[in-house]
C-alpha cells in the first residue's frame, strides 16, 4: 500500500492526487499525528463524550436543516453513479481545465474552489438529515453513490495547497459541512469505526473525520503548533486563531466529539474559560488572547482595532456556550473573577458604542448597509445568555445591575440612571482604542481616532470597502441615533466629519486591509472623571497599518496605494464643556502639495431634515438647496448655523479662514459601498445631507481651524462660554470663562501654557483637564504615550506641584483623577 501523501501538515493538500483507499490510512495517522484520541480517559469523561455525539446527532452545528426533505430529493436525483452533483460537473470541470485548486485566492470571498465544495458537502448533509428525520429512506439517504460524493469532495478539499493559506471555507464551512454530516448518520459512522460497515462506509467516515480535523488545522500557522494543534498555543497569539475566528466560527467541540477525544475537550474547557477576559497594549504579550474584550471596556479584532462587535463578542459568546453544554459533565466549571470582571466591563462599555438603537458608524465592516430600523445593541443575546445560565457566578450587586442592563437593553435605550459617571453615561476615555465618547439621553458625542499602538477601521471587498477614514479622528453627533446611518450611502467618504483629508473620493480605489489606517505617531490621549467634561487629542499623520511589523494578515492594501490618503500633518485638540464641543488644528501641513486635491476639514455630514439656517445678531437666514453658503463669525457674537431640533455650529474666525455650508440632495451607490446591500430591495436613490466644512487649500503650511458644535437646546446667545488659550503644535487649551474648567493638550518639546493668570505645565506630554471646585483642584490626566515606565505626572498650577499616580498594568494608559486642595 503506498504511503498517503497528507500525512504531516506540511503535505496536507499536496497537489498530487491520493489513492482514495488509502484513506483509512491517512485518518489513523491524523489521529496519532495530533493526539486527539485519549489513551486513558476516565470513565465519566468517555460517558461524556457519548452525550456529547447524542447531542450533535440530534443537534446540527451551525447548519440550517431543510426540513420538508424536498430539496434532499432534488439533491439525490442529481447525484451520478461516480459520486458527483451532475449540476457541478461542468463547474468543476472548468477548475480542472484552469488549475484553480492549486492557485488561492487574494480574499475568501475570491475563494470559489472552497465556497464549490462547501455547497457540494452542505447539499449531502441535507440528504443524510433527512434520512435522520424521516424524509428519505436509508437506501437513498445513504447509499453508495451519497458515500462516493463524501470521498469525491473531499478529496477535492484535503488535496488543495497550503502555500497560500486556505481560510473561510477550509477551516470554518467545509469542516462545519462534514462534522454535521457525520452526526447526521452517527450510527452507522459507529459501525465503521468499529470495523463493523463495508469498505465505502468506512472511507466515507475517514474522509468526513480528514475534512473536519481542518477546524483545528487549518489556516497553517507556518509555526510549532501546526504539529500539535491540540496545544494550548494553537488558540494564542495569531489572529486567526483568538476571538472569534478560534471560537466562533470552527466546530471545534462537534470535530472534538466526533473523534471521541478527551484531549481535545480538556482544552477546549480551558481556552474558553481562559479567553474570557481583557487585554491591553501593555500587557499585549502576556494576555491569554491579543484580541477580544480589551481593558477600556471596549474591544479587538483583527488586531488591535476597534471593533467592539463581531470578533469579540462572537468570540466570547461561543466560549460560553460551550461551557454551558459542558455543564453535568467532568468538564463543568463556574465562571472566576477574571471571567466576570472582563464581561461586567465590556456590558459597560459596549453600551456608549450604540444609542437609541444603532451602533455607532466606523465600528465594523457593515456601516455601509442600508439599515433604517432600530436594532437592539449587537451583545443583548450574550447578555441573555449570561443572566439565564451564569447569574449565580456574579455578586450580587451584579446581578443586580445585569438585571438592570437587561431589562434597558429590551427598550434600545441604555442609560442606567443611578450608576456613577463614566459606567454608562457621560464622559469616557476608551485609552485601548483611542476613542473618547459623550453619552447622555439628550446627545451622543463620539470621536474615534487610531494612534500608532492602534489599528484602524478593516475594510474588506465583500463588506465595508471604502473604510478610509473612520479612526482619523472622526467626530459624530447625534440625537436620534441614525443621522449618520441614513445618509452613508450617498456619502462623500473623503469628507467624513471631524476628518481632515484631501476631496477627491472619485479617485479612491477600495482596497481589502485588515489592519486599517492610523497614525505614524504614538501619541493620543483623553482625560475625563466621567463627568459632564473631557478633553483630548491626537498628532495625526495617516499610514497604512498593514505596514506595522509582525502583521501576518495585510489583505491587498498594498496593492492600490491610494497616494492621496497620505503626506499631509495636523495636530488635533477636542474640547467638552458640558454642551459645547470645540474642535482645535494646528500645524497643518502638505507635504506632498503635488498630490491632487485640496486639503479640508469637514465638521460634519449629517441627515438633512430639518430648517437649515444661519443665526446672525437673533436675525436667521435660510440655507437653501444646492448653495455652498460661505461661514464666518464674530469673537464677541458668534454666528450659528443651525439645523432645527438637531445641532449648532460656529466657526472660531482666528484659527478658521474660509468655511462653508451646504444642503445637497445627493444620488446613493450602496450597493457601491457595501456589495451586501445588493440583495437589499427599497433602498432610497437620493439622501438629504447637511454637509459643513474648513477648506484649506493644496498647500497648507502651518495652517489652523476652530469650530464649536453646541449639542444643548435650541441655539445659544451671546458670547461663548470658553476661550481658546493656545492652539498651535506645542499646546492646545481652552478654558471656562469663569475660569473653573481648564482643559489642555500637551505635545512633545511644549514649555507648558501661560495665558491670563494662569501657567501649567505636565512633566510628559499629556491630557489634562483641570475643574475648580469647593477649594480643590480636581485634576484629570492621561499621559500620551502609554508609556509604562512613566509612574506619575507632575501637573504645575501657578508655580505649585501636583503629583498624579498613573495608573499600571492593564490600566496603564487610562484617565486617572485625582484631588488637591488649593
Amino acid at each position: 500500500m503506498k504511503k498517503y501523501l497528507l500525512l504531516l501538515p506540511v503535505f496536507w493538500g499536496c497537489s498530487v492526487y491520493a489513492q482514495q483507499s488509502e484513506i483509512n490510512l491517512a485518518f489513523e495517522n491524523y489521529k496519532k499525528y495530533y493526539n486527539v484520541e485519549s489513551v486513558e480517559a476516565s470513565s465519566d469523561k468517555t460517558e461524556a463524550i457519548k452525550r456529547l455525539r447524542s447531542y450533535f446527532h440530534e443537534n446540527p452545528y451551525r447548519l440550517k436543516v431543510l426540513k420538508d426533505g424536498v430539496n434532499a430529493r432534488e439533491y439525490v436525483s442529481l447525484l451520478t453513479g461516480d459520486g458527483t452533483f451532475s449540476d457541478m460537473d461542468a463547474t468543476e470541470k472548468a477548475f480542472e481545465e484552469n488549475d484553480a485548486y492549486n492557485k488561492g485566492f487574494a480574499n475568501t470571498s475570491d475563494d470559489k474552489v472552497g465556497i464549490f465544495i462547501g455547497d457540494a458537502l452542505e447539499r449531502i448533509f441535507q440528504i443524510c438529515s433527512a434520512c435522520r428525520l424521516g424524509y428519505l429512506p436509508a437506501e437513498e439517504a445513504l447509499s453508495d453513490k451519497v458515500m462516493k460524493a463524501i470521498k469525491h469532495y473531499g478529496m477535492l478539499e484535503i488535496s488543495r495547497p497550503n502555500d497560500k493559506p486556505r481560510f473561510h471555507a477550509s477551516c470554518f464551512a467545509i469542516p462545519t459541512a462534514a462534522v454535521n454530516i457525520y452526526f447526521a448518520m452517527v450510527d452507522l459512522m459507529d459501525k465503521a469505526e468499529k470495523g463493523e460497515a463495508g469498505p465505502l462506509v468506512t472511507d466515507a467516515c475517514d474522509m468526513l473525520k480528514v475534512v473536519g480535523l481542518q477546524a483545528w488545522t487549518q489556516p497553517l500557522r507556518n509555526d510549532a503548533t501546526d504539529n500539535n494543534v491540540v496545544s494550548i498555543e494553537r488558540f494564542r497569539n495569531h489572529v486567526w486563531w483568538v476571538g472569534g475566528n478560534a471560537l466562533a466560527y470552527r466546530s471545534l467541540l462537534p470535530v472534538a466529539a466526533m473523534y471521541s477525544s478527551v484531549p481535545m475537550v480538556d482544552l477546549l474547557a480551558e481556552v474558553c474559560q481562559r479567553s474570557i477576559s481583557m487585554t491591553s497594549q501593555v500587557t499585549y504579550e502576556e494576555s491569554f488572547w491579543t484580541e477580544g474584550f480589551t481593558a477600556d471596556g471596549a474591544g479587538w479584532g483583527h488586531g488591535m482595532q476597534c471593533l467592539v462587535w463581531g470578533y469579540p463578542i462572537d468570540g466570547a459568546s461561543n466560549a460560553l456556550n460551550m461551557l454551558t453544554m459542558l455543564r453535568g459533565t467532568p468538564w463543568a466549571q463556574q465562571l472566576d473573577k477574571t471571567n466576570t470582571d472582563a464581561l461586567m466591563n465590556f456590558f459597560r462599555g459596549g453600551s456608549w458604542y450604540y444609542y437609541k438603537g444603532y451602533r455607532l458608524p466606523g465600528l465594523d465592516r457593515k456601516s455601509y448597509i442600508y439599515n433604517p430600523d432600530e436594532k437592539s445593541i449587537p451583545y443583548a443575546k450574550m447578555l441573555d445568555g449570561v443572566v439565564k445560565n451564569w447569574l449565580s457566578s456574579f455578586s450580587a450587586e451584579e446581578q443586580k445591575e445585569l438585571l438592570a442592563l437587561q431589562k434597558e437593553v429590551k427598550t434600545n435605550r441604555i442609560f442606567m440612571d443611578g450608576y456613577s459617571d463614566g459606567m454608562y453615561k457621560g464622559v469616557r476615555w476608551f485609552f485601548n482604542n483611542d476613542d473618547l465618547i459623550k453619552k447622555n439621553s439628550d446627545y451622543h458625542i463620539d470621536i474615534n481616532m487610531a494612534s500608532f499602538r492602534t489599528d484602524g477601521l478593516e475594510s474588506a471587498a465583500f463588506a465595508d470597502n471604502y473604510n478610509f477614514y473612520p479612526t482619523d479622528g472622526a467626530t459624530l453627533f447625534q440625537r436620534d441615533g441614525d443621522e449618520y446611518f441614513k445618509v452613508m450611502g450617498g456619502w462623500d467618504v473623503t469628507a467624513m466629519p471631524g476628518v481632515t483629508a484631501r476631496e477627491g473620493m472619485d479617485r479612491l480605489v477600495p482596497v481589502t486591509n485588515w489592519r486599517g489606517y492610523c497614525s505614524k505617531h504614538n501619541f493620543a490621549a483623553g482625560a475625563t472623571d466621567g463627568g459632564e467634561n473631557g478633553v483630548a487629542g491626537i498628532i495625526f499623520e495617516k499610514m497604512n497599518g498593514s505596514e506595522k511589523k509582525g502583521v501576518n494578515d495585510k489583505g491587498d492594501a498594498g496593492k492600490a496605494e491610494n497616494e492621496m490618503l497620505y503626506g499631509f500633518k495636523v495636530y488635533k485638540g477636542y474640547f467638552i464643556l458640558g454642551d459645547y464641543f470645540v474642535a482645535l488644528g494646528a500645524g497643518l501641513t502638505n507635504m506632498e502639495p503635488e498630490i491632487e486635491g485640496d486639503l479640508r476639514t469637514t465638521i460634519d455630514q449629517t441627515a438633512w431634515e430639518n430648517d437649515v439656517c444661519i443665526v446672525k445678531n437673533g436675525k436667521r437666514s435660510p440655507v437653501n438647496e444646492g448653495e455652498a453658503v460661505v461661514l464666518t463669525s464674530d469673537m464677541k457674537n458668534p454666528v450659528w448655523l443651525s439645523q432645527t431640533g438637531k445641532f449648532c455650529y460656529t466657526v472660531l474666525p482666528e484659527f478658521t479662514n474660509k468655511a462653508f455650508v451646504s444642503c445637497e440632495t445627493r444620488p446613493t451607490y450602496w450597493k457601491k459601498l457595501n456589495p451586501s446591500n445588493k440583495i437589499t430591495p427599497l433602498m432610497p436613490k437620493n439622501v438629504n445631507i447637511l454637509r459643513i466644512w474648513a477648506e484649506h487649500g493644496r498647500k497648507p503650511v502651518d495652517d489652523k481651524y476652530g469650530y464649536v458644535v453646541y449639542a444643548g437646546k435650541g441655539i445659544p446667545e451671546g458670547k461663548l462660554p470658553f476661550e481658546v488659550m493656545s492652539n498651535d503644535t506645542l499646546v492646545q487649551a481652552v478654558r471656562s470663562l469663569d475660569k473653573t474648567v481648564v482643559q489642555a493638550v500637551f505635545y512633545p518639546g511644549n514649555k507648558g501654557l501661560k495665558c491670563k493668570g494662569l501657567s501649567m505645565s505636565v512633566s510628559e506630554p499629556a491630557a489634562v483637564m483641570v475643574q475648580k471646585t469647593d477649594g480643590k483642584y480636581r485634576i484629570s490626566v492621561t499621559e500620551a504615550t502609554m508609556n509604562p515606565a512613566i509612574k506619575s505626572l507632575t501637573i504645575t498650577i501657578n508655580g505649585k506641584q501636583y503629583e498624579v499616580t498613573l495608573p499600571e498594568g492593564i490600566r496603564c494608559g487610562s484617565s486617572v483623577t485625582a484631588e488637591f486642595k488649593i
